[in-house]
């Protein structure tokens, strides 16, 4: 299944359970009574559903420790990045969004921007703020895939990517 079905797929499950949580409030007593039906009837997968249901965790904050996945490769371009606990602590809520808003523009490809997380994980300094999150991603993209650039360095210390 392509990453752009998933993406969309989550968006329509989102979607789905939004609608019906309207009709709820609007005196729906049913109207949670079909999910399933509706869930089976637009033939979203296992993986799709739980996608969904990751994104509403991490909302909460509610993330298990561990989370297995079925991609072994870099997410794609239209993938939703959910950050895992310890990414949550090591970057301050501004350095993660200012990360996704370079995602989201293109300004980092998916290997570069998980090449961004893996040295600023790295780097010692917690939490991570805007500026110093900011330097390595256009360190990082300066770079591009060159493989011999192994290491970024900052100040005092070298921040390996």
């Amino acid at each position: 299944m392509s990453e752009s079905r998933t993406g969309d797929a989550v968006q329509q499950i989102l979607r789905l359970l939004a609608e019906r949580l309207d009709s709820w409030l609007e005196g729906d007593e049913l109207a949670f009574e079909t999910v399933g039906e509706a869930l089976e009837e637009a033939r979203f997968g296992a993986d799709e559903v739980q996608s969904a249901i990751l994104v509403l965790r991490s909302l909460l904050g509610e993330l298990p420790d561990r989370i297995e996945t079925a991609f072994e490769t870099v997410p794609g371009d239209r993938t939703l990045r959910v950050p895992s606990a310890e990414e949550r602590e090591s970057l301050s809520p501004e350095a993660w969004g200012a990360l996704l808003d370079l995602r989201r523009k293109g300004s980092l490809s998916g290997g570069q921007f998980e090449r961004v997380l893996e040295a600023l994980g790295t780097c010692g300094v917690r939490p991570v703020g805007v500026d110093l999150a900011l330097e390595v991603a256009t360190r990082v993209a300066l770079h591009g895939d060159d493989p011999g650039a192994q290491e970024v360095p900052h100040g005092e210390f070298d921040i390996a990517h």
